[in-house]
């Protein structure tokens, strides 16, 4: 009976350290497999949407802007005039793609509030991709073995800065609304492309003029503005070599004097999920707006867990809620899964796998070495019967000695008898 009652001892104590090992090992591929790490290295940049706002503005100004402009004899007239004044100025400074571009900024500036809708159209188009960037790039030739030069690039940034400053006050007109309301998304686009001087890509700006673009009936502006917000709430989570420092426009005033509000705003997340949500339902932006929501989860998720972030865990600590649901959950799903092999390794523990399984991770474990060396131990000490094995040295050394002390006693018994 002891040696069942150790057998069986033996097979539930494999069993035990079986189950342990296995819940060990779930217990760590659930770890690794935690969306923490999901869209890890995601690129969440505006470096792609700068491109391609440019590269639609430069479309739309040529396609449909200035063929509209040529036919229109006050506008020519009116080009005419602003080329021939910012020339004057410049060379008056000295020339330069510099004093040229700055010469027209000062005659925009010195006539918005008596230049019309259609005017101020013309002369962001004609600066983003008409005469008026020619005669800015004119006036920073190539450098000889460069391609193109420098100067050159100077020269576009500055002219594309001039459109976005212009296109802006075109798409605040009152009659951009009805004339024509793809005016805001062409704002919108050119400040996209390259920010006024004092403004960012991912400023008040550009988010006010795309929304308003959505509002207007434009998916595509909706979509950028809930990207530009998710870069602006990403933060040092963006990859670092996509511009993700962003300003936060709340004095009013220029962005580069307003306060910095940290990355990680929840109004930004708020906001950028209520504009990919409402295009969940467009035939051509559903699946882009479901990938950035995943992306806006995981980014939420990661400041929530950061040491040293400043979402709603607050200035380098955990959030707690946050910590304690997730010790919560963890806490159950092992417990389940503990307890769902604790009952499949005892429906199946007189199964050859069973059997074959016990056995093994008993022998290679280590275990069956512990348990001999206790065993012998008690044994030494007469703390439980020595075990006998069949037929072995030590079943015979115990009936000789059983033999030799039953011959004695016959042999005392028998001289007792008279």
């Amino acid at each position: 009976m002891s040696v069942a009652r150790d057998a069986r001892a033996s097979r539930g104590l494999a069993m035990l350290v079986t189950l342990g090992f296995v819940a060990l090992f779930v217990s760590a591929t659930a770890a690794d497999a935690s969306p923490r790490k999901a869209h890890q290295g995601r690129w969440l940049g505006l470096t792609a949407l700068g491109e391609a706002a440019c590269g639609e503005t430069d479309a739309f100004c040529e396609t449909t802007v200035l063929p509209a402009l040529r036919e229109d004899p006050e506008l020519v007239f009116f080009l005419a005039d602003v080329r021939a004044a910012a020339k004057k100025n410049a060379a008056r400074n000295g020339g330069g793609f510099q004093e040229l571009a700055d010469a027209y900024r000062a005659n925009v500036t010195r006539q918005v509030p008596r230049l019309r809708f259609p005017e101020l159209l013309a002369l962001g188009c004609c600066l983003s991709a008409g005469e008026c960037l020619d005669d800015i790039l004119g006036e920073a030739p190539a450098i000889l073995g460069e391609a193109p030069g420098a100067s050159q690039i100077d020269a576009l940034d500055a002219s594309r800065a001039l459109a976005a400053q212009t296109l802006s006050l075109a798409a605040d007109a009152p009659e951009a609304a009805t004339k024509m309301p793809a005016a805001t998304l062409l704002g919108a686009n050119a400040n996209a492309c390259r920010p006024p001087f004092d403004q960012t890509r991912c400023g008040a700006t550009v988010v006010a003029l795309y929304r308003r673009a959505g509002n207007q009936g434009f998916e595509i502006g909706a979509m950028r503005a809930g990207e530009v917000l998710l870069a602006r709430f990403a933060g040092k989570f963006v990859d670092g070599t996509s511009e993700h420092l962003c300003f936060r426009n709340t004095t009013g005033g220029d962005e580069t004097k307003s306060s910095k509000t940290p990355a990680g705003d929840l109004a930004d997340a708020a906001a950028a999920r209520a504009l990919f949500k409402g295009l969940l339902v467009s035939s051509d932006f559903d699946k882009r707006a479901l990938l950035r929501l995943k992306e806006l989860s995981a980014v939420e998720e990661r400041w929530l867990t950061s040491r040293d972030g400043s979402g709603s865990g607050g200035h380098g600590n955990k959030d707690a809620a946050y910590v304690l649901a997730g010790v919560l959950v963890d806490g159950a799903v092992r417990f389940v899964l503990v307890t769902f092999l604790f009952v499949a390794a005892y429906a199946f523990r007189n199964t050859r796998l069973g059997q074959s399984t016990r056995a093994f991770v008993w022998y290679r474990s280590g275990c069956a070495h512990v348990a001999n060396s206790v065993r012998k131990t008690k044994e030494a000490f007469g703390l439980v019967p020595h075990r006998r094995v069949n037929g072995g040295r030590a079943e015979r050394k115990h009936e000789a000695k059983k033999l030799a002390k039953q011959i004695v006693k016959d042999a005392k018994k028998a001289k007792k008898q008279p």
